[in-house]
């Protein structure tokens, strides 16, 4: 009973992290530093619940009774984060507005306060381990099982609340519901742990343990010394370390293979935890029969190390339609190792069973400080400095570099090295030394096979992603940009309408927002109406320095008084900037199930762009061509936020321009022929085609107003950031009809041709 209530009790941290993270997104941003910060937090909180609760729980008489306590509190206090995007906002801008709007202050804040509201429930998950760890060692006699089997089953529920709330929770039922999941489970567990457990159970620890009459009772091994003590906790600090900035590698590498939705995280973090809840079990039968726990962990230390350096050495080898194999051969071996050495620290770094919930709780902590220091160095230092598969070659060094240490603690020293161990360490520091970069290679060959003529232009790799510019040397409109290796967007003439549309809808505009840069065309179309002052908005920074492989005036639009660049995230400039503009435009990053998309889909983003614009002004939202779906929740989340919408086509590529006002334009056809009365307007449009050469080819382009629009998708949800159903589609693929069907602007037509005609 008792492992089966850890094993539940997993769940619903992982659930909670899931959770959080994203709600965290549109606050801090959906950037690597964001989820690196919010990661530090959730494990700097396990991390001092471990410590502080492993002091006293070997003197507690009734640990069930302060697990079943620990378990209800998690539960009532997660309910608390559920107003994380909401009760902070105020404070966000007084200290953005005290900071003389410093980004940095404001991050700075935004994560003071989520580890206020973050560190209660967290704190009190971090104490569960230690306490049942005590209990269950004193109850069982078996220290180094009992501690093995909790890790385990502890990691294969979290694997199981990654798995459904990442698959299928949060799209199906949203973030509040799914967090009321957790909450119930955590409320769960306590109440068997009360209940349901045997009275004698219950009450059989009426007084602190005597560590010398347990000594005798439990099985340790032979402890080691102060010293070696010492090396094993610093090392199983440097494993955390390891794990959690290889999490960060994995995350960045893997898209190329699995996507960038959100299922690609839950995939890895899934494999990952599997592979450690795994090893944790494997790891919990088979330590007790150990000679020598020392040894054997550096074994498998080492073993970490080459199985990271050879998951980065087979990345560039798996197929391109690869879906399974590059998670399980990249994160698996190495998970695995990491979850047997838990339990194989924890029999050399327990002395005797008196101090087992405190030395647990210490190691546990320590090693939850590395995954903090992991998160944190992976993020902000390593990626950005190193790129990604070098950053993967550094950490499998340390681990190997872990493996020496351990040995060099032996009681025999390097001398305890056995001939696999040299063998390990001589392949992973030759693969260390041949690595190269894979990822840029396996980008580059993509490109390179789709179009042998095309050349990689500039490469790089930043916090918030891996940003590649291509194309055809001589060919000025055959060009590429790619972020995580998925391509963007191209020079299309449509993106110049995004931000004439608007512009024409608008009275007399001076000021402009263009939310996400991509190749700058629609930045660089704005600024060429006489007296508009433009500001664009990009999250990565690469795309803004590299908008001169696309158009070679580049750095004259730059230059130009009325021409301005910050790299932020779109929502959050928004959320900390009260001044109005008199056009936005929006082109979101494809596809439209990328993580953190959904962000600029909601009706609560479209309701903060209503309140940023005059009222004379306009918003302009980009619709790439998706499946009937999923375009018709934003195409109504977006008529039920503004009053007034107008529905165009894209002239050459399918897709949709949504146009939202405050008031009536009732003269649409006199604005836009009024516009092309602008010969800079005109040149513009007609720079690389003639798709849009008239007035009446772009006129041509409206389709209908905001009524049709809402009788066209009357059969779907709008979304909300509560329920992002376009990030989550996994789970309607078999229960929407609709979902493998294409939508256009033929399919938008015939509708209404067949609705008009009846």
């Amino acid at each position: 009973m008792l492992c089966g209530l850890f094993l539940i009790s997993g769940s619903s941290g992982l659930i909670y992290e899931v959770v959080w993270l994203r709600m965290l997104s549109r606050t801090l941003g959906s950037t690597v530093y964001a989820a690196s910060t919010i990661l530090a937090v959730f494990m700097g909180g396990l991390a001092l619940g471990s410590f502080l609760f492993g002091r006293f729980a070997d003197k507690v008489s009734k640990p069930l009774l302060l697990y079943a306590i620990l378990e209800a509190g998690i539960g009532m206090t997660a309910l608390l984060s559920l107003g994380m995007n909401s009760w902070p906002i105020p404070l966000y801008h007084a200290i953005y507005s005290l900071a003389g709007d410093s980004r940095a202050a404001l991050t700075l804040g935004q994560v003071l306060l989520a580890m206020c509201a973050l560190l209660i429930p967290t704190t009190l998950m971090g104490a569960t381990l230690p306490t049942l760890c005590s209990y269950g060692a004193r109850r069982t006699g078996s220290m180094s099982r009992i501690v093995g089997t909790l890790y385990s089953l502890n990691t294969l529920g979290a694997l199981a609340g990654v798995l459904v709330g990442g698959f299928y929770l949060i799209g199906a039922v949203g973030e509040t519901r799914t967090v009321l999941v957790g909450v119930a489970v955590n409320i769960l567990v306590a109440l068997v742990a009360l209940i349901f457990l045997p009275t004698g159970t219950r009450a059989d620890l009426t007084s602190p343990l005597d560590p010398l009459a347990a000594a005798s009772s439990v099985s340790l091994g032979k402890p080691g010394s102060q010293r070696v003590r010492r090396t094993v906790l610093f090392c199983f600090g440097l494993s955390g370390l390891v794990s959690l900035a290889l999490e960060i590698v994995w995350n960045r590498m893997l898209p190329i293979y699995l996507g960038t939705s959100i299922y690609t995280f839950s995939a890895m973090l899934g494999v990952m935890l599997a592979g450690i809840g795994l090893g944790g079990w494997i790891g919990a039968v088979w330590v007790e029969r150990l000679k020598d726990s020392l040894l054997m962990l550096a074994h498998l230390e080492l073993g970490v190390g080459l199985a990271a350096v050879v998951g980065l050495a087979a990345f560039a080898y798996f197929p391109e339609d690869s879906f399974c194999w590059p998670p399980v051969i990249m994160v698996g071996p190495a998970a695995f190792l990491l979850g047997i050495a838990f339990p194989v620290a924890a029999r050399c770094y327990t002395d005797h069973a008196g101090t087992i919930g405190r030395r647990i709780g210490e190691l546990y902590a320590w090693n939850t400080i590395g995954c903090i220091v992991g998160s944190l160095a992976g993020g902000f230092v390593l990626v950005p400095h190193f790129g990604a598969a070098r950053t993967g070659a550094i950490l499998a060094g340390l681990a190997a570099f872990s493996g020496i240490v351990l040995l060099a603690a032996h009681p025999r020293g390097l001398r305890a090295a056995r001939l696999g161990d040299i063998a390990m360490f001589i392949a992973t520091i030759a693969l260390l030394a041949t690595i190269g970069d894979p990822l840029r290679d396996e980008i580059y060959r993509r490109f390179h096979a789709e179009d042998s003529r095309l050349v990689m232009f500039a490469h790089a790799e930043e916090a918030a992603a891996t940003t590649t510019a291509a194309g055809i040397p001589n060919s000025p409109l055959e060009r590429k940009l790619l972020v995580n290796g998925w391509g963007m967007t191209s020079l299309y003439t449509g993106n110049k309408l995004m931000a004439d549309l608007p512009l024409w809808f608008a009275d007399s505009p001076h000021d402009a927002l263009v939310i996400c840069m991509g190749m700058g065309t629609t930045f660089r179309s704005a600024t060429r109406h006489a007296n508009v002052d433009v500001t664009v908005v990009e999250l990565v920074p690469a795309v803004t320095r590299f908008m001169g492989y696309y158009h070679r005036d580049a750095d004259r639009v730059i230059a130009q008084s009325n021409a301005h660049v910050v790299v932020d995230d779109g929502r959050n400039y928004l959320l900390m900037h009260s001044r109005l503009f008199d056009i936005i435009t929006i082109d979101p990053a494809p596809p439209i199930c990328s993580a953190g998309t959904v962000n600029l889909y909601s009706q609560q983003f479209f309701e903060l762009c209503l309140h940023h614009i005059r009222p004379t002004g306009a918003v302009c939202l980009w619709v790439p061509p998706c499946s009937a779906s999923e375009g018709k929740m934003i195409l109504r989340t977006y008529a039920t936020v503004f009053p007034y919408v107008s529905v165009w086509a894209g002239p050459t590529f399918p897709g949709f321009y949504l146009v939202g006002t405050l008031r009536p334009v009732a003269d649409v056809e006199a604005r836009v022929r009024n516009g092309f009365a602008d010969p800079v307007t005109v040149a513009d449009l007609t720079e690389w085609d003639k798709s849009c050469q008239t007035p009446d080819k772009v006129l041509a382009l409206q389709l209908c107003d905001r009524d049709d629009l809402l009788a066209f998708t009357s059969d779907h949800p709008i979304i909300t950031d509560d329920r992002p159903y376009t990030e989550f589609p996994l789970w309607r693929h078999y229960q929407d009809p609709e979902y493998t069907l294409a939508l256009n602007a033929d399919s938008l037509r015939r509708w209404m041709l067949h609705t008009h005609r009846n």
